[in-house]
C-alpha cells in the first residue's frame, strides 16, 4: 500500500492524495451506505486520471469516480475498496456564446455551469434539485433530470462531447460542438448514464439554448392527491405544455409549510406547481392561466413577482433539505411511470404507507411521471422500509415504469435492474463491460446484479443498521 500512495503521489503530487482520518469524507455518498478505502486521489488533468488509471490496471485496484457525493443510490461509495478518483479539482469552464456550447470540466457544479450561462443570455436546462452542489460529471454519469426537464429534457439531451479516460488509461475523445451529426456508432450515449462503470468522463461539452425571458408560476391546492394526479394528465392532454409540473402531498406540504406563499393553505393533501416560459410575457400569463382553469382544484395562487416566483421555487426546492435534517430516518426513493399511470401509482403508495403506518412525504416532477416518495421512519420501523421500497419497485415496473429514472442504479437498485430490463439485456450490459473493463476494475459493484431481489435487499448493505442521518450533513440531498 504504501508503494502505491508513494506511485500516486508521484502522479498528483503529495498535496493531492488522501489516506487517513480525512478519508471518511470518501466513504460514502448521501445514503447510509458506506465503504472503506485505501486512498483518495484528487488529479487535476486528463493527463494525471490516464496515469492513475494506468497504475490501478498494473496493480489490479479497484477504482471509484466521485463527484460531490451527493447521489442517493450509493454510485460513489468505493464498495470494491481501493481508491476513489475525486473530480473535484476539474473547474474549468468556457462559454462559447458564438456556438451556443459550453465546455466543462467534470467537477464544475451544474448551478455554476447554467448561471455562467445565464451571463450571455443562455440556458442549461438540466436542474436536479441538487444543483447547488452537484457536479455535471455526476450528472452525466445518473443522465440527471430534474423540474425543467419536462420541457427541456435530461441531460444525455445536451451532451455533445466528451472525454473519457478507459480503463487501460487510453483517452477517448467523443463529439464537439456540434448539434447534430450522423457518423458512426454513438459511442458518447454509452457513458450518459454508466454510472463510471465503462470509463472516467473527465470533460463534457454540452449545447445550451436562449434563456426565456419571461416565467409564470402558480400553486395549485387539491382535497385529495388523487386528484392532483388526474389533473396532470388533464394539463398534459390538454395541448398545452407547461415547463415544469411539480407535484407535493400533504406530508411534505407540512415540512416546507413555512416557505410556502404568504395566504397559501398548507392544509391541502397536494399541491401542483406549475410554470410557463417564454419570450412574450403576456403570450406566457395567459397560457398559464389557461392551465390553471384545466387544473381545477380548491385553492390556486399566482406568482405575482419574480420574487414571489422564487419563493414558491425555494419552497419546492427546501424539501430535501428539510427532510435531511430532521432528527429521524430517511430513505428517499425515485421512480417513474408513464403519465397515463400516475394516478394508479400515487395511489398505490399512498395506500401502501397508510397500510403500514409510514410517513411518505413526497415530490415529484409529475409532468414526466417521476415519483420521489420519501420514507420517514423511528427506528423501530425499519424492517417495514425494504419489503415496502421493494414493492414500490415492482409497482412501478408492472405499470410500464421505470425503478430510477433520475438517480441511477448504483448498489441500492442494481438486484432490480433485472425486473425492468429482463436477462437478455442485462447480459449485453455485461458483455460491453467486458469490453470496456476487463478487468472489472472501474466503479464494482454497481448497476450489474449479484443476487436476486428480494424484500430484504436494504438488509444487506453495509450501515443500514445505522441511524440514517446520523452526524453528516446531507441537508443538499437531490429530490
Amino acid at each position: 500500500m504504501s508503494d502505491l500512495l508513494e506511485r500516486l503521489q508521484a502522479i498528483v503530487g503529495p498535496d493531492h492524495v488522501v489516506s487517513g482520518e480525512a478519508l471518511e469524507e470518501y466513504t460514502h455518498d448521501a445514503t447510509f451506505l458506506e465503504s472503506p478505502l485505501e486512498a483518495a486521489v484528487l488529479p487535476g488533468s486528463t493527463e494525471e486520471v490516464a496515469a492513475v488509471v494506468k497504475l490501478c490496471a498494473e496493480t489490479g485496484t479497484s477504482l471509484t469516480t466521485r463527484g460531490a457525493g451527493s447521489g442517493l443510490v450509493g454510485g460513489p461509495v468505493p464498495l470494491g475498496r481501493g481508491i476513489v478518483l475525486g473530480m473535484e479539482r476539474f473547474r474549468h469552464l468556457e462559454i462559447d456564446a458564438a456556438n451556443l456550447m459550453a465546455v466543462a470540466g467534470a467537477g464544475v457544479v451544474t448551478g455554476d455551469l447554467d448561471a455562467a450561462a445565464a451571463e450571455h443570455g443562455l440556458m442549461y436546462p438540466p436542474d436536479p434539485a441538487s444543483l447547488a452542489i452537484s457536479t455535471i460529471g455526476g450528472n452525466v454519469a445518473c443522465n440527471s433530470g430534474g423540474p425543467h426537464c419536462l420541457k427541456y429534457g435530461l441531460t444525455a439531451d445536451y451532451v455533445v462531447g466528451l472525454t473519457v479516460v478507459l480503463a487501460d488509461g487510453s483517452v477517448l475523445n467523443l463529439g464537439g460542438k456540434l448539434r447534430k451529426r450522423s457518423s458512426g456508432y454513438r459511442l458518447m450515449a454509452l457513458f450518459v448514464g454508466s454510472e463510471g462503470t465503462l470509463g472516467i468522463v473527465t470533460e463534457v461539452i454540452v449545447k445550451l439554448i436562449p434563456r426565456p425571458r419571461h416565467q409564470a408560476t402558480a400553486m395549485v391546492g387539491y382535497d385529495t392527491i388523487e386528484a392532483a394526479a388526474e389533473a396532470v394528465r388533464t394539463v398534459l392532454q390538454s395541448g398545452h405544455f407547461p415547463a415544469a409540473l411539480e407535484l407535493i402531498n400533504r406530508e411534505a406540504l407540512e415540512l416546507i409549510r413555512d416557505h410556502l406563499p404568504a395566504g397559501f393553505k398548507s392544509g391541502h393533501e397536494a399541491v401542483l406547481l406549475i410554470e410557463q416560459d417564454g419570450n412574450d410575457q403576456e403570450q406566457v400569463l395567459l397560457q398559464l392561466a389557461e392551465m390553471v382553469e384545466l387544473m381545477g382544484g380548491v385553492d390556486n395562487r399566482v406568482a405575482q413577482s419574480g420574487a414571489e416566483r422564487d419563493g414558491i421555487w425555494r419552497a419546492r426546492r427546501q424539501f430535501g433539505h428539510i427532510l435531511m435534517a430532521l432528527r429521524k430516518n430517511v430513505f428517499s426513493e425515485d421512480i417513474a411511470v408513464p403519465i397515463s399511470k400516475i394516478p394508479e401509482m400515487v395511489h398505490r403508495f399512498h395506500e401502501l404507507g397508510l397500510k403500514n403506518g409510514v410517513s411518505l412525504p413526497t415530490v415529484a416532477h409529475a409532468g414526466d411521471g417521476n415519483l420521489h416518495p420519501a420514507f420517514l421512519f423511528d427506528d423501530d420501523q425499519r424492517h417495514l422500509i425494504s419489503p415496502l421500497a421493494a414493492q414500490i419497485f415492482r409497482d412501478a415496473v408492472e405499470l410500464g415504469g421505470t425503478i430510477s429514472a433520475e438517480h441511477g442504479l448504483g448498489a441500492l437498485k442494481r438486484d432490480f435492474a433485472i425486473l425492468e430490463h429482463g436477462s437478455e439485456a442485462i447480459g449485453w450490459w455485461r458483455r460491453l463491460k467486458d469490453v470496456f473493463d476487463p478487468q472489472g476494475l472501474l466503479n464494482p459493484h454497481k448497476v450489474f446484479p449479484e443476487q436476486p431481489a428480494d424484500d430484504h435487499f436494504l438488509d444487506r448493505q453495509p450501515g443500514w443498521g445505522k441511524k440514517l442521518a446520523s452526524g453528516r450533513d446531507r441537508s443538499e440531498v437531490s429530490a
